[in-house]
């Protein structure tokens, strides 16, 4: 990526979770710094996501690969070691642990993959990016699935989720940051085996906030951005009711309340910083 100005990609994960996500994701987009989001294929709420993504002209568009709370796109015959007996993904600790010791998880994470992928393109999306629930998509066992699957569909983009190891946020937590090394190990191991293949972000913000962005986060990373491209990852909605009867803890409508709290415009102006999706488009 370009290494000329400043530049942020600001990406709202899991569209399609809950109605309560989309509609953040649509406040987001309109009125304030929201220019992508990752879309769940087997999402609760994907259908009407689909819908709104049709109508927010500009917004860039991932898709956000699961292999743990939503429901598999196949059935359990084809994908066999990802699935427990009864057809459902195994908890995210199972299947990260799974993913290191079994190979046969390539290649069911691929048709699995590839199959969730070929839903949000026969719905008529556009994909400018692939990332993974729980950054899934980053783990080194399945770094060749994802440069392959980029391949077959024309995906050049890719999130690169390390986000520097000096970043301090507002509410530090030494688990949180525990998850950060070790998801940074991963990633960059990734990023070893992706090599040119695949394009991403030279830098990534909003792991340490996960769920829990305010506006003084959001300025403080915008005056922590360097020359080149970087991500923010945000997590919007407009209530923080959990529709998968998971309690993530996360502040989903504080969230959207920092990314509202600017306009594109008045963002631009006062940092300085390009706002684009992850093909370098502008919203």
């Amino acid at each position: 990526m370009t290494s000329m100005g400043r530049f942020l990609i600001v990406n709202a994960d899991d569209f399609g979770r809950s109605e309560e996500v989309n509609a953040g994701i649509g406040e987001a987009f309109r009125h304030g710094i929201l220019t992508s989001a990752s879309i769940v294929a087997t999402g609760p709420a994907f259908s009407s996501a689909v819908a709104l993504a049709k109508q927010l002209d500009g917004l860039g568009i991932g898709i956000h690969l699961v292999i743990d709370e939503h429901p598999p796109a196949l059935p359990a015959s084809e994908i066999p070691s990802l699935v427990t007996r009864d057809g459902r993904f195994r908890s995210r600790g199972q299947q990260l642990l799974k993913m290191a010791a079994s190979p046969r998880m390539r290649d069911d994470a691929f048709r699995e993959w590839d199959a969730q992928i070929s839903i949000v393109l026969a719905a008529g999306l556009r994909l400018e990016h692939i990332d993974g629930h729980g950054h899934c998509h980053a783990h080194p066992r399945v770094a060749s699935v994802v440069t392959a699957l980029a391949e077959r569909h024309g995906i050049s983009h890719v999130r690169l989720p390390v986000e520097a190891i000096a970043w301090r946020p507002e509410r530090p937590s030494a688990f949180r940051f525990a998850e950060k090394l070790a998801l940074n190990s991963f990633a960059l191991c990734s990023r070893h085996l992706w090599g040119e293949k695949l394009k991403y972000p030279n830098y990534f913000y909003g792991f340490s906030e996960g769920g829990h962005l305010t506006a003084s986060a959001v300025r403080r990373v915008a005056g922590g951005v360097r020359p080149g491209v970087s991500e923010l990852m945000v997590h919007v909605g407009t209530s923080n009711v959990e529709p998968l009867g998971l309690e993530t803890g996360y502040d989903w409508q504080g969230d959207l309340g920092a990314v509202t709290t600017f306009s594109r415009a008045g963002f631009e102006d006062e940092f300085g910083i390009k706002l684009i999706t992850h093909t370098g488009r502008r919203p």
